[in-house]
């Protein structure tokens, strides 16, 4: 786990965690995910890891059974965001992948999560992710276009650059309420907001009843359980 507040928490004793620093004060211009980049940075410049291949993936990614390694010949895998959309957002791209670099279309439509890929090449790519996140949310016109996925399409940005190409995996996860079904997917994402109302749920809800991830009521794993 990598914690990029700068200080241990509470988990630290039965997580293994790598404690990064945040980014100067101001630095991230209210965009706490900017440190994210940075963080990676310095757990690949100081940690001491092992293992040749990595799998990024967020506090809100439940794995739900074992994920093989999809990575193949130095590419790495992904999975497909629709709301990444390169082709769209051209224009503003060109600014941190000019046309030398090749088509847009070399911009895969991803994050840096869930992402397997080769230790070595997440090394070349974090610098470059860090510098594009930064450069990006000073732009205005970037800052406007990308919003809250900014630091996504740095990543995407970035992995270009550096030439590491990624396997699309549209099975990767599910993201409720759009996906229903588990299916043959790893994960599940939960990031959007997911209704539950007394007509699907009557047995176990005597009230309409809303999760929302960013609510701060919902901070903690919540269990529901029918009584006997």
């Amino acid at each position: 786990r990598i914690l990029h507040s700068g200080r241990p928490d509470e988990f630290v004793h039965e997580i293994p965690t790598f404690v990064a620093d945040p980014l100067p004060d101001g630095a991230d211009q209210g965009y706490i995910v900017l440190n994210r980049p940075w963080a990676f940075v310095q757990w690949l410049q100081k940690a001491d890891i092992p293992e040749e291949y990595i799998l990024m993936a967020e506090p809100d990614h439940l794995i739900v059974k074992p994920i093989p390694n999809l990575s193949r010949d130095g590419r790495a895998a992904a999975f497909p965001f629709f709301y990444i959309e390169p082709k769209k957002y051209e224009k503003v791209l060109r600014k941190f992948f000019p046309e030398k670099e090749g088509p847009i279309t070399n911009i895969d439509p991803i994050g840096n999560s869930p992402v397997i890929i080769e230790k070595e090449s997440l090394s070349r790519i974090a610098p470059t992710w860090m510098n594009i996140s930064l450069a990006m949310k000073k732009d205005p016109e970037a800052d406007k276009a990308f919003g809250w996925v900014l630091e996504m399409y740095a990543y995407a940005v970035s992995s270009a650059l550096h030439g590491v190409g990624n396997i699309l995996h549209k099975d990767f996860m599910i993201q409720p309420p759009w996906d229903l079904e588990i299916g043959d997917s790893f994960i599940i994402h939960y990031t959007y907001g997911c209704d539950y109302d007394m007509k699907v749920y009557s047995s176990l809800l005597t009230q309409n009843f809303r999760i929302r991830l960013r609510s701060s009521f919902f901070n903690h794993v919540l269990l529901l359980t029918r009584a006997n």
